[in-house]
């Protein structure tokens, strides 16, 4: 028999997925395992040849000149090291880590493992082999080592030739090795339209590039032919991603079915996907400028006044308020795979500045930021002179953003970041109420990331669920049900209570289901130095309660009261008064102090934990100090250092 709670659940998925999706999705299974998936995709012979004058790219010694002296040398040095190994097949992964695929290189390869997927099965069945994390072996697929290449040619001219020799030699090994349908490269029209756009680029910048007319029109087709399932099942970055794939097919090759199609779903999922505060459908910071340089890619080739600016604009505000000023940097949210379509500056993967100034001055004509490395992105995608665009720089301050439950708490160069608001689509961590912290440009408080999708599942459970956030967990549940690698049930519902200049409060309510708790936090910034975070765990009985820190990538002492991390900038103190917290660092079994900011890499770091049994309700405070604090209690009121405040039923007040 079906235990009772199975078919619960079921129903519950039903209900937040909607039957129009629910049976988009059983139908997409019946094909892929009934194999009517393979049947080949009707391509017909390209209407019009690719003219490389119509490709929206600047001039490439536009855009050296435009760059000479915002892009330190080292930085150009390093860039043509990257592209030197790339052209023997060792590729710069995810932006991060180099992997070893062989030159030729062998795309099929798992650069982890080093086995192989099948090249020669079609894309239905090859995606099935248990050799390893996909997206390792996708990686190579989407080229980014052709935006390396390109720029690196672009700013040293004289080796274009020998690098232009080597990168369209790989481009033709892959046609000959990944046919049309044949191999896992084919497996997912998103990577098939970033590898497209990859190819693009490089052939508008460098000289000797072959005709691409086949390639994209090849594309366009096995896109358009399974472009209902981006549609049902992952209507996010994957959707208009593959609808940039149709449209640019369309303009190039003078398809007008696909372009109109291409052109309405960017439309349409750019209010679709951007909420109306600027939140992004997949609560992910990552996967918001991921979107965005899909617009800002169509922004180039539309050249006008189009029903995408606006969601670009609110994208801009929400992003830039959760921006660290000192590197450009935001906090880790949700989940990261290391994708950035296009390779646009010699920045830090975690620098958000290239992206925010080329939104900033296509959606405004007004740069955010002083010259830079950050200009190079707009540079190729709205033209050099685009960068002689007026300099209004913003000021950062405090904001809610009440429609995804997103909320920034600022003084001075330090900030918290909250997450308070319910879940609306279901694509999400499950982090409710998690807080960042950031201090004078540290993120000594962390968002752990992802690591790996498709790795062990010791290891994607870890960071997606609840108990890796900085969130209070209660009976060891997490606070939606983890169904299935991408699904949870059971969308966690929360309200935020009070936001001011400095304080943030709410609650969630993903506990009721399973132990008929609340969850109440409250976040004060009190000044540049001092923080303070009360969590009210409220209900009925007794229970298990664990509140958790995870902190930035510093090296740390602990004592019976507190741990210290130590800084570039000088010690920081994390305190919980009365509790004596356990501190775990790369902990592999069970994991627990671990941080991934770039895909595929994890790196230890303290993880804090105060675990308590008590009856309901209860009250943890803890204090976050620059050095080390002077801390006084005297009934409601608190003193840090020269710093006097109360809590009250688990509000923080100035006192």
């Amino acid at each position: 028999m079906i235990p009772a709670s199975r078919i619960r659940d079921a129903v519950q998925e039903v209900r937040e997925l909607g039957l129009n999706r629910t049976f988009a999705r059983v139908g997409w299974e019946l094909k892929m395992r009934s194999g009517l998936l393979k049947r080949p995709v009707p391509v017909a012979e390209p209407h019009a040849v690719i003219d490389t004058n119509g490709l929206p790219f600047s001039d490439p010694a536009a855009v050296r000149a435009a760059m000479f002296g915002r892009i330190p040398i080292e930085n150009i040095a390093k860039l043509s090291g990257i592209a030197d190994h790339a052209a023997r097949g060792r590729i710069l992964c995810f932006s991060r880590w180099f992997a070893d695929f062989g030159d030729p290189p062998d795309w099929h390869l798992h650069p982890a493992s080093g086995r192989r997927w099948n090249s020669d099965a079609h894309w239905s069945e090859a995606i099935r082999d248990p050799v390893g994390d996909i997206k390792l072996t996708w990686e190579i697929g989407r080229f980014p080592h052709a935006f390396h290449i390109a720029r690196a040619a672009t700013f040293c001219p004289e080796r274009a030739p020998e690098l232009s020799k080597a990168l369209f030699a790989q481009v033709q090994h892959f046609q000959r090795s990944n046919p049309l349908g044949h191999g896992v490269h084919w497996a997912s029209s998103q990577e098939v339209a970033i590898r497209t756009w990859a190819w693009l680029f490089a052939v508008a910048v460098l000289p000797g590039g072959p005709d691409l007319s086949r390639d994209l029109n090849e594309a366009a087709a096995h896109t358009a032919r399974h472009l209902e399932y981006a549609q049902k099942s992952v209507y996010n970055n994957h959707f208009v991603s593959e609808a940039l794939c149709l449209y640019i097919a369309g303009r190039l090759l003078h398809q007008a079915e696909w372009l109109e199609e291409g052109r309405t779903i960017l439309n349409e999922q750019a209010f679709a996907q951007i909420y109306p505060d600027g939140g992004y459908i997949q609560n992910s910071h990552t996967y918001h400028r991921f979107a965005m340089q899909v617009y800002l890619l169509a922004n180039a080739f539309e050249r006008g006044r189009h029903g995408w600016l606006g969601a670009m604009e609110r994208s801009l505000d929400f992003l830039y308020a959760h921006q660290n000023t000192a590197d450009g940097r935001l906090p880790n949210y949700g989940a990261n795979d290391g994708g950035l379509p296009l390779v646009l500056s010699t920045c830090d993967y975690g620098d958000f500045r290239p992206t925010l100034q080329a939104l900033s001055i296509a959606t405004r004509g007004e740069r955010l930021y002083e010259p830079g490395p950050w200009d190079e992105e707009a540079a190729w995608l709205l033209g050099p002179e685009s960068l002689a665009a007026p300099l209004r720089a913003r000021a950062r301050k405090s904001i809610s953003f009440p429609h995804c439950g997103y909320h920034v708490l600022r003084s001075g160069d330090s900030f918290a970041a909250f997450r308070c608001g319910s879940v609306r689509d279901r694509f999400s961590q499950i982090d409710m109420l998690h807080a960042d912290i950031w201090w004078r440009g540290h993120n000594v408080l962390a968002d752990a990331g992802s690591y790996l999708y498709n790795g062990p599942e010791c290891w994607h459970n870890h960071f997606f669920r609840t108990a890796s956030h900085n969130t209070v967990t209660i009976d060891g549940v997490d606070q939606m049900l983890h169904r299935r690698q991408f699904k949870s049930l059971y969308w966690t519902q929360a309200r935020l209570t009070g936001f001011e200049e400095g304080i943030a409060e709410g609650e969630h309510y993903g506990y009721r289901r399973s132990c008929g708790c609340t969850h109440r936090r409250c976040i004060a910034v009190l000044n540049d130095d001092h923080f303070v975070v009360a969590d009210t765990i409220s209900g009925s009985g007794t229970h298990n309660i664990r509140l958790n820190w995870l902190c930035g990538p510093y090296t740390y002492s602990a004592d019976r009261s507190k741990v210290l991390l130590a800084t570039p900038t000088g010690p920081f103190t994390i305190t919980v008064p009365g509790y004596m917290p356990t501190v775990f660092s790369g902990f592999e079994d069970p994991p627990r102090g671990w941080l991934s900011r770039y895909y595929g890499e994890k790196i230890p770091v303290a993880s804090i934990a105060v675990e308590v049994r008590t009856t309901l309700p209860i009250t943890l405070v803890t204090i976050f100090s620059a050095g080390v604090p002077n801390l006084t209690r005297s009934g409601d009121t608190w003193r840090v250092n020269n710093t006097r405040f109360r809590i009250a039923e688990g509000s923080i007040r100035l006192a």
